[in-house]
């Protein structure tokens, strides 16, 4: 009896663990394949104030015309200055407002028409509007508002010292390198309207080429 007892229990063991082996098999063969754990996407977001420096290059056009003549004087600088704004954004698009102003000595003189004409800017500043497009990090905008600008033109022996006001348009990129830093590239054209002096008429535009670094808050 002992010698059947031992032979019944030891088929009962064999079996369960028969059974315990297929069933761990089975599991194996039904459990769903390990889902990849996705990396988080990072929208960057252009909504705040901001404030930053800029430098770049000016570009001055003078349309001189005297009785009979005319001529375009083309003096240009470098320039730096410093701007604050706001955006806002909504989806990829972003709007905000943005003041400027800056620094560049563009000089010239010339003879026109037998008339010794002198041409000079100094200070400039700007106050726009933007609209732009963002994908993440990465901005392109339009921007355009009010330009004013301290020009000082001649018609020797006359002259005349005159803050001029106009208005501006341009486009840039700017791309966030932190949370909070960003570069940018811009070009602007302003038109200042028409200075008059002595026997002539100066036409007044500018072009201005610059890069800059921007701080969000």
């Amino acid at each position: 009896m002992t010698h059947s007892f031992l032979r019944a229990a030891l088929g009962s063991v064999a079996l369960i663990a028969a059974c315990g082996t297929a069933s761990a098999a089975d599991m194996y063969r039904k459990a769903p394949p390990a889902t990849p754990i996705a990396a988080p996407v990072s929208v960057y977001n252009w909504s705040g104030f901001y404030a930053g420096a800029n430098l770049g290059g000016e570009f001055l056009r003078d349309k001189v015309e005297v009785p009979g003549a005319s001529r375009t004087l083309s003096p240009s600088t470098v320039f730096g200055g410093v701007q604050a704004g706001y955006n806002f954004q909504t989806g990829p698009w972003v709007l905000g407002v943005e003041a400027d102003v800056g620094y560049g000595r563009a000089v010239k003189s010339a003879t026109v028409g037998g008339e010794a004409v002198r041409v000079e800017k100094t200070w400039s500043g700007t106050a726009r509007a933007r609209a732009g497009y963002a994908a993440d990090r990465f901005l392109v905008y339009g921007t355009g508002g009010l330009a004013w600008a301290n020009f000082k033109v001649q018609d020797a022996p006359a002259s005349r010292n005159t803050t001029r006001a106009g208005w501006t348009v341009g486009l840039g990129g700017e791309y966030a390198v932190t949370q909070n830093v960003s570069l940018k590239g811009e070009y602007l054209y302003a038109d200042y309207g028409k200075a008059n002096v002595g026997n002539s008429s100066h036409a007044l535009t500018d072009h201005l080429v610059r890069v800059g670094a921007n701080y969000k808050f």
